[in-house]
């Protein structure tokens, strides 16, 4: 069994941004999201990050708590203070997509290193599993004015399928 302990602090902090990354890229996958979306959103990836908190994975409930504790009531543990640029705004989608396939890809890297095949596994399935119930929580319509309503866009399941392969390497 894998414990964060195992791990130094800059290892912690990768472990522990990866899932924040993966919530913000789903989020902002189309461009930035409306207000009802955004909500929407939100609420799927706290009771995501709640139900791992109770997971059967050590691994994955250590590090849902260890994001608990790091920052109370911000599931990702990111300052979301804006630095003075309008990222928050106009969001980069792809810069976001690209930063959080780097850090599941680099996270699950380092703990095929050093944790069982059981941890990774679940880890990486919580990073997916995030990806893809925070996508499906809201309904997008692609195809413009009458377009069809789908329960994941094309960006967002893209974003899923970049991040389960980043998880199978």
């Amino acid at each position: 069994m894998t414990t964060l302990a195992d791990f130094g602090d800059d290892e912690i902090t990768q472990l522990l941004e990866a899932p924040g990354a993966v919530l913000k890229a789903v989020i902002v996958a189309d461009g930035k999201p409306r207000s009802i979306g955004f909500l929407k959103a939100t609420a799927r990836a706290a009771k995501v990050f709640r139900a791992a908190q109770e997971d059967e994975n050590d691994m994955v409930r250590a590090v849902a708590l260890a994001l608990r504790d790091r920052n109370p009531g911000d599931p990702d543990g990111e300052d979301d203070e804006p630095s003075g640029s309008d990222d928050y705004l106009w969001p980069d989608s792809e810069r976001e997509a690209t930063r959080a396939v780097e850090l599941v890809a680099a996270s699950i890297t380092l703990l095929r290193g050093r944790a069982d095949d059981e941890d990774v596994d679940a880890y990486g399935a919580w990073l997916v599993r995030i990806a893809t119930q925070v996508a499906e929580a809201t309904t997008t319509k692609e195809g413009g004015l009458f377009g069809k309503r789908v329960a994941v866009s094309e960006n967002e399941q893209a974003l899923i399928e970049r991040l389960a392969t980043a998880v199978s390497r």
